[in-house]
């Protein structure tokens, strides 16, 4: 039977009337009512009731551990991208669904050589200094050729910048806002695009899944930064927990949430897995992987991902699209109520009284995780957390996280991509159950606090298995030895009294719409680097261009070492990530935003873009900053925005203790400064050893489609919170 919803439009297109009924596929659409009507939005193909995360047991089945199938990365990994289905939730769930659900939640994943396809992949274990090759497949597609079956309950917004292989967005003008043809306004039912990205990792620009290079089953279309789908990794840097997962254009978000993730282990000569590793950190069965994320699910056990309908009784925490009239389907962040681990709902661990190193991802799409362990009888704080290690490799020294004693001190805080190695200590706790809550609020760091009886709560541990000998491994309480041959290498100025190459001050800002956000923007600039609404399109003043239709502003010489200034304007914590290097936090330090910002809106010039003119000192969305890019502003910065120096407010916070050692991933935090080391070399270089123009890669990073800063909120992303960047020789 058609379903009935109501189809968002001011105007239809050719033919179309208001009121008009149309089918189309398996769904009936309904235009939107008469003038001053409200504005409905379409039903999805394949309607979905939302599961109440609270019906869902917890606990019932075991952690889905990675330790005992880890592929090999010293040879050719093979990688199929799949569909299939996993039981995510309790077997109990599922026994009581009709077929096809009863064999558990269609998901997408990746399969390695001959192990899975799942969600999370079996993980990559590579060594430092022998390059790994993968060769990745799209098999992203049902019989002969059809879309996959998880293809029916994901919306694609057609309205924001994505990897489009029909084309259809550009071709029905669906960027340009209402009214829009309908096209725009249907679920996408074609070839699934994908790419991957080895997050965290030194490599080739063509290998390290820019956004435009995805490509579909078979290699039929391909993005126009497209060169190979077979990647090599040189595994140069140091050792560390990195992690894979999809990139593909403005559909990330979709892509991660239906299962496309996986880790990769780099290990060296110290940190080797093995039990007599030279660090006696602890191995095999006591050296986990968690991959943490929250997820949504539907009454048939399959993954909800909320698109606004319907229009009644919208799905999702978050409820409906804010401005259905810009973007019909977008919604700012994704939150759900259920919290997985490695693929697994609510699972439990049984470990033993020792101590055991998790290796710790957050791969929500914009959930936060602040983490600490809870006696689950008493409720009494558990075991410290020991971070030994952050995104790009082991800390100079252990870091005490949660610690019972401290109640006010140091809170195991991951933004999404952030990793954590740690330490817990298990002994003396036999017999005991302890879970892992979450209190960070959603989202961060001023919205609601998460349900403490659903997405508060993440795992179990159940310390319930005997003592196997004696544990003898890296204490982190009382170290035996240093966790690293040497101390990482520190590139602050104020450290190393060798002045920065370049100073950029840039900025983090949201352009808001009667209902909320419309979009967010690194420096007021889209991705393509265009002005926006300008026809023909006009790159923004100083930037450079990729070669393949995207125009960055951000081109640093290889070899320099740049302070990269990062104020955020936005009422929200924006993980932001680089792609290529590993950096290193110098600072945060709070600014005022109330005066700043009339300030910086007052130096725009003024003009006419998208037939809407603005007068001049008036903020222009997607104009790119206000000001030439290249030029120095008061502070000496390029950027092209207003020197924020003079708002600034109190001392500088120094990072904290967990966040000293190498970063991919920070949080940049509302009213806020964050500065940001960023040097264009390997991280192991000591200070004097690299100049501009020195190239001390393994390969050419200024060749390639170029590399990728960006929020790492997967909805923001996805809707213009992504810049390319491109390294000068």
């Amino acid at each position: 039977m058609p379903m009935t919803g109501m189809l968002l439009a001011l105007g239809c297109g050719p033919g179309w009337e208001k009121g008009d009924e149309v089918v189309v596929g398996e769904s009936k659409l309904v235009t939107a009512p008469a003038e001053g009507g409200d504005i409905g939005i379409q039903s999805a193909v394949t309607p979905q009731v939302p599961l109440d995360g609270a019906l869902i047991p917890k606990y019932v089945e075991p952690l889905r551990t990675l330790s005992g199938s880890r592929i090999n990365g010293t040879a050719t990994v093979t990688v199929h991208m799949q569909e299939f289905q996993q039981k995510v939730l309790p077997a109990s769930v599922y026994a009581g669904l009709p077929a096809p659900y009863n064999a558990g939640t269609y998901v997408w994943g990746y399969k390695l050589n001959n192990s899975g396809p799942s969600w999370p992949s079996a993980t990559i274990e590579a060594r430092q200094n022998i390059a790994t090759t993968a060769q990745y497949n799209n098999d992203l597609e049902g019989p002969n050729g059809t879309p996959p079956v998880l293809a029916k309950y994901l919306t694609y917004d057609q309205t924001i910048h994505w990897a489009d292989p029909l084309n259809t967005t550009h071709t029905n003008g669906c960027m340009n806002g209402p009214p829009y043809l309908a096209p725009c306004l249907q679920p996408y039912t074609g070839p699934i695009s994908a790419t991957v990205h080895l997050h965290g990792a030194e490599v080739y620009s063509a290998y390290d899944g820019h956004p435009d290079s995805w490509f579909t089953p078979h290699l039929a279309l391909k993005g126009r930064a497209f060169s190979s789908n077979t990647y090599n990794y040189n595994n140069q840097q140091e050792a560390t927990t990195l992690w894979f997962h999809d990139h593909a254009l403005g559909i990330t978000r979709l892509n991660v949430y239906s299962g496309l993730a996986g880790f990769y282990l780099l290990r060296d000569s110290r940190d080797t897995g093995l039990s007599n590793n030279p660090i006696g950190l602890p191995a095999g069965p006591y050296e986990q992987e968690l991959m943490i994320q929250d997820r949504q699910f539907d009454t048939n056990g399959q993954i909800l991902f909320p698109d606004g309908t319907p229009p009644d009784n919208p799905t999702g925490i978050n409820g409906p699209p804010p401005n259905p009239d810009i973007h019909p389907f977008w919604i700012p962040e994704f939150f759900g109520d259920v919290q997985t681990v490695n693929g697994k709902s609510w699972p439990y661990f049984r470990v033993e009284p020792r101590r055991y190193r998790l290796r710790i991802v957050n791969a929500s799409n914009a959930r936060f995780l602040q983490m600490q362990l809870v006696n689950q009888s008493t409720q009494a704080p558990g075991p410290a957390i020991w971070q030994i290690g952050s995104d790009g490799g082991l800390l100079n020294a252990p870091v005490k996280l949660d610690d019972p004693a401290n109640p006010n001190g140091l809170k195991l805080l991951l933004a999404p991509a952030e990793r954590a190695d740690v330490i817990i200590d298990f002994a003396g706790q036999a017999g005991k159950k302890f879970i892992l809550t979450t209190t960070a609020v959603a989202p961060f760091p001023s919205g609601d606090p998460p349900d403490p009886n659903t997405n508060g709560q993440i795992m179990q541990f159940r310390v319930d298995l005997p003592l196997q000998g004696r544990d003898t491994s890296f204490n982190p309480a009382a170290p035996p030895r240093s966790l690293r041959a040497q101390p990482i290498v520190k590139l602050d100025p104020a450290v190393t009294h060798r002045p920065a190459d370049a100073t950029r001050q840039l900025i983090l800002v949201e352009v808001e719409g009667d209902g909320g956000p419309i979009e967010v923007m690194l420096n007021n600039s889209h991705w393509a680097g265009n002005r926006e609404h300008t026809e023909p399109p006009m790159p923004i003043p100083g930037s450079v261009s990729n070669g393949f239709g995207i125009n960055a502003t951000e081109n640093p010489r290889v070899g320099t070492t740049e302070i990269w200034q990062i104020a955020n304007l936005t009422e929200d914590a924006h993980p932001i990530h680089l792609h290529l290097i590993q950096f290193q936090l110098v600072n945060r330090q709070a600014f005022n935003v109330d005066a700043y910002r009339p300030a910086w809106d007052a130096t725009f010039p003024g003009g006419t873009f998208g037939g809407v003119t603005y007068p001049a000192g008036v903020f222009i969305p997607g104009f790119g900053p206000p000001r030439d890019y290249l030029a120095p502003n008061a502070a000496g910065a390029i950027g092209g925005n207003l020197d924020v120096t003079p708002y600034l407010q109190g001392a500088p916070l120094p990072p904290d203790a967990n966040e000293t050692g190498w970063k991919d991933t920070v949080k940049v935090y509302p009213g806020t400064l964050a500065r940001f080391v960023v040097r264009f070399a390997p991280q192991d270089v000591p200070v004097s050893g690299v100049h501009a123009g020195d190239n001390l890669f393994p390969f050419d990073p200024s060749s390639g489609p170029g590399y990728i800063w960006h929020c790492h909120i997967l909805d923001h992303e996805d809707n213009e919170m992504m810049r390319p960047y491109l390294v000068a020789k």
